[in-house]
């Protein structure tokens, strides 16, 4: 039988969700829980008809020796409708031309979601009405004799409800498939384009 999205989750069901969603942070960095609980709660879960529902300001940095790692959770996806979510035909080449022209990572990191139809299937059959995406920077000090290099790492991190570890392991693909690499400018405040490959 198809499920039924309750139309506005109750408080308690938004809190319970994001709870168990919130603890997934830990593969990443140990999380504030609070900080990050508040902010879901607050925006609340997507109603029925929306397809995603954006978080309040939230951010979390955490440092580990020569590696300090922010963390903002920015969006909650609608499991139920993740499947409506795909892009494709006439939208899916109209976003392609928009974004071309965006330098909005979470707009990329979104899209980047909508073209994976292998990802929003997991999503719908996830264990809750609805998701988390989160954006990660690692910022890194890389130290090689005399020379020092800053890089900088960008990723989303995705928070859905499953228990089947093929769906896991195909979201840390997804991740590690979407990071952007930089690499800091000696004497400026700028980073350029790094190279990319499959690991974080």
């Amino acid at each position: 039988m198809a499920r039924t999205y309750i139309k506005t989750l109750d408080r308690l069901k938004v809190s319970n969700l994001a709870g168990r969603l919130i603890a997934g942070i830990d593969r990443v960095i140990p999380p504030d829980t609070a900080l990050f609980h508040e902010a879901v709660v607050r925006a609340g879960a997507p109603a029925g008809g929306q397809p995603l529902r954006y978080l309040p300001y939230n951010r979390q940095i955490h440092s580990d020796g020569d590696v300090t790692t922010t963390l903002s959770l920015v969006v909650l996806f609608n499991n139920l409708r993740m499947e409506r979510f795909f892009l494709k035909g006439f939208r899916e080449k109209l976003s392609r031309l928009v974004f071309k022209f965006s330098f909005n990572i979470m707009d990329r990191f979104i899209r980047s979601v909508r073209l994976d139809r292998k990802l929003l299937q997991i999503m719908a059959g996830a264990a809750g009405e609805f998701s988390i995406m989160g954006i990660v920077q690692q910022d890194e000090i890389v130290r090689r004799r005399f020379i020092r290099r800053r890089t900088r790492l960008i990723y989303p991190l995705m928070l859905v409800s499953t228990s089947d570890a093929a769906s896991r392991d195909y979201i840390g693909q997804f991740e590690r498939h979407q990071a952007i690499r930089k690499i800091k400018i000696p004497l400026l405040p700028f980073y350029r384009k790094g190279p990319q490959n499959d690991k974080k």
